[in-house]
Parts: C-alpha cells; structure tokens; sequence
C-alpha cells in the first residue's frame, strides 16, 4: 500500500485518507498541522509460499516444523494403505486453526505450505481438519468458505467452524488465576499435532493480534469469552493498541491458551492488501514476540507534541464497513490527543451499525455515559459485543468525538453518541472553534495502522 499522499499549497497541506472503497481528503492549514502519521509499510513478499515454507524449516523459535511433527507422529506407519497404516491413522488428528474473514489473512498462502508439510510427514489428508476460529462471530459457509481457503482446500480438507454457542462442541480445562473459565473446543484440545495460524496487527485492546488470541477469544466458549471481554480487563490503562507489558488483556488470553497450547504457530503480518509481509513461525509466544517486535519497527511512530485535534479514520474498508468494527480507529490516537480534545472520525459505515447485539446497545442506552455506568455496575452481566461500545466509551471518555459518515444515514449517526458533521471541512471547523484558531492538528490517515507515540525527543529537536 502507498502512503498516504500530501499535497502543499500556499497555506495548507491536502491530506488523503483511507476511507470506505473511494478514500477522502481533508486540508489541514500548516501552522495548525503537527504531523502526518503513518506506517513504514514493509515491502511485499513477492513469493509468499516460499517465505512461509522457509519459516517452517527456520522458525523465529523452536525447532522446525518438520521435527515438530516427527516428534508427535512417532512410529507410525507410512506403509499408505496396509492394516497397519490404517490402524496408525485411524484415530489420529491434525487441527489447524485459521482466521475467520474479520481478520486480513491471506489464509490460502499460509495453509498451502503448511498442508504440503503434513504431506511429506506422513499425515494423511482425512486426518487434518481446519478450524475457523470464528469467537462469537457468525460461522463462514459456502462460497464464504472457498474465498477464504481456496476451492482446492476445501475440496481436499476437512473445515470445521469453532462455535461458541455449543457446549456440546467444548471441553473445560479450568480457569486462569484471575477466575476467567478455561473452556475451548475439543477438537483442539484432544488433537494430536495442533497449528496455530494468525495475523499479527495492532489490536485496541491486547496490544497486538496473533499468537495467543488464535485460542482466547478464536476457538473459546461463549462464557470464556464474555470473561476475557469483562470490563476489569478492558477498562485497564495499559490496555490499549500496542502495549503489552502490563496489559492484562494479553495476559489473560496468553494464560487462557497456555491450557492447550499450540505445537507450532505461525503469524504473519500484512499490508492493507491483505498481501505478506513477513513470517514468523515456532513457538506461541516466541513466534509472535518476533512478530511483534519487527512489525513496531513499522507502525510505531513519534509526534513531537500532543494535538488538540485528532483527524483519524479507521482504515478503509473493511474495518470502517460497520460501527462495531470502525470503533478501532479511535484509540490508536488516545497517547496524542490531550484530554478534552476532539477527535475529526472519518469511517463510511457502509454496512450500518453492525451485528444486532451491538446495535440493540445503541439503541437501549441515551447516552454512552447511562452505557457505561451500566455496565460497570457490581454484578452486571456481560452481554455480548458490549466490549466494542465499551472501547468506543473509552475514546468518548479521552474527547469529544466528531463524525463525518456521508454513507450511514444521517437520522442513524444522531444516536450514535457522537458530533456527526456533514463534511470533513465543518469537522475540522467544529474543533477550531472549540480549542481556538491556533489548536493543533494530528492526522492519521490509516487509524488503526498505525501506533502513535510521545516522543520527548523528536519535540526538542523540532525546536532546535
């Protein structure tokens, strides 16, 4: 993906900015504009199976996925077809979890090498099963399905969907220090080699996506998941985009997935295009720790100095398609924008507000204010998606937020507690009429792309 592209004129800077299918632009006048912030977008892997192939051979750390597997399969026979093949294989089991089509994986590359390397293990092809690590979300059937596989796949592949509504499907192995209930599908936890795949990217509530949220909240019952989303985790300080130490939000779903942990993994980072970026195969935790410190180096950016005004957005589509899923773009800006400030949000909101859940909250609160003492109160139940309202309660906490959405109705956006506007212009007008004509401007073309930071130094050598 480009970045964004800035034009001068005499007075001001022409921003574009990730939105909806078509993009927008805002003009910024430059002794209002601080900085423009956006990832160091990594270069393209140009084969990316071959990258993937080589980080199961090479893994960040661990040993490699070929003795990974010879260690698990022991003796088994490879004579294919003898009484003692089929007695071997007649029980044994392969489980992969892949993402669901919220998360920007490109499944079909990762999958294929990994499906070759049970191959030359030995490992026939009805005893591996892909599982969609689909949460609480809707299952992907269908179509649905080969989009996000690939036909041959799903031709070849057994691929099942986690279902958090089933206890059926699930087996309980405990519960965390903390109290969160242990609860995961069984196919899984009684598999005898288990994969892991996933995207890592920044996450608004864990820091970072990938490793350990392949298992809490892709493939954990309903009732481990309303835990993991409870607002003592959530409503935390450090938990917020990029920031693990101290998170207890990763820390909870890394101690959730240390009950049935992966035997190998592999996360991977990617462009807006959903194109490769980097492998990072092994361990749970070290593959993804790897990940993460390499994908900083990308997305995480100094500002010289905290802005009164924040022009963000979410992304583009498809984050930005739906309320539930635009809310992202929102706290990467909270280390920036001074309390009291105002957030400029430009998301298209094509497809509405987003699951009915989420929209039944809207609905049933006047103010975000009323949601939030509700939900904090002493033995409130937690109800499915309030964990996304509440992210976007924390942002309405930091700032005033101001809306332009020129695709979601505009008698909808008056009950979405926020300042919806009718253009980008009368935004930004909104917030220099509140914080005066000298207030400070930030933008961030890419929202959630994106981690920017406070940098002490940046600021002292701006002013030398």
């Amino acid at each position: 993906m480009a970045h964004a592209r800035v034009r001068a004129t005499a007075t001001a800077m022409e921003i574009d900015l990730a939105y909806g299918r078509r993009g927008a632009r805002i003009t910024v006048p430059d002794e209002n504009l601080v900085a423009v912030v956006e990832p160091d977008w990594p270069s393209v892997l140009t084969q990316p199976q071959t990258a993937v192939a080589e980080a199961l051979r090479a893994p960040a750390d661990g040993p490699p996925l070929e003795a990974v597997l010879a260690q698990r399969i022991g003796n088994r026979s490879r004579s294919v077809g003898s009484a003692g093949w089929r007695g071997d294989w007649r029980n044994f089991r392969t489980v992969i979890i892949t993402s669901d089509p919220t998360r920007p994986c490109p499944n079909h590359d990762v999958l294929v090498p990994i499906l070759q390397a049970l191959h030359e293990a030995g490992i026939p092809s009805d005893a591996v099963t892909i599982l969609i690590a689909t949460g609480l979300h809707a299952p992907t059937a269908g179509e649905a399905t080969r989009r996000l596989l690939g036909a041959e796949i799903v031709s070849k592949y057994r691929i099942v969907n986690h279902f958090g509504h089933r206890p059926v499907t699930h087996v309980r192995l405990g519960q965390t220090e903390s109290g969160t209930p242990v609860v995961l599908t069984r196919e899984w936890v009684e598999a005898d080699v288990r994969i892991a795949t996933g995207v890592i990217e920044p996450h608004l509530v864990a820091g970072f996506s990938g490793g350990r949220k392949a298992i809490c909240p892709g493939i954990a019952a309903d009732e481990t998941v309303r835990a993991f989303h409870a607002p003592r985790f959530i409503e935390h300080e450090r938990a917020l985009p990029g920031r693990l130490d101290g998170n207890p939000t990763h820390a909870e779903a890394l101690a959730v997935a240390r009950f049935a942990p992966p035997h190998f993994t592999v996360n991977v980072t990617v462009d807006r295009n959903e194109h490769l970026t980097g492998v990072f195969a092994g361990t749970m935790e070290g593959a993804h720790e790897a990940g993460v410190a390499l994908l900083r180096q990308h997305v995480a950016r100094p500002v010289s100095e905290p802005c009164d005004i924040l022009v963000t957005t979410s992304g583009g589509r498809p984050l930005d398609a739906t309320f539930y899923g635009a809310e992202k773009g929102l706290l990467p800006g909270l280390p920036i924008l001074k309390p009291g400030g105002t957030f400029v949000w430009a998301a298209a909101l094509e497809d509405g507000l987003g699951p009915p859940e989420f929209a039944g909250l809207i609905a049933a609160y006047p103010t975000i204010e009323r949601f939030h003492k509700a939900i904090m109160a002493e033995g409130a139940d937690v109800v499915k998606d309030q964990w996304a309202l509440q992210n976007f309660a924390k942002a309405a906490r930091h700032g005033e937020i101001v809306l332009w959405s020129d695709l979601l109705d505009w008698e909808d956006q008056q009950h979405l507690f926020v300042t919806p506007v009718r253009s980008l212009e009368a935004g930004l007008k909104w917030g220099f009429e509140k914080h005066g004509p000298d207030a400070r401007v930030v933008v961030l073309p890419y929202g959630p792309y994106v981690l920017p930071y406070l940098d002490t130094e940046t600021r002292r050598e701006a002013t030398c």
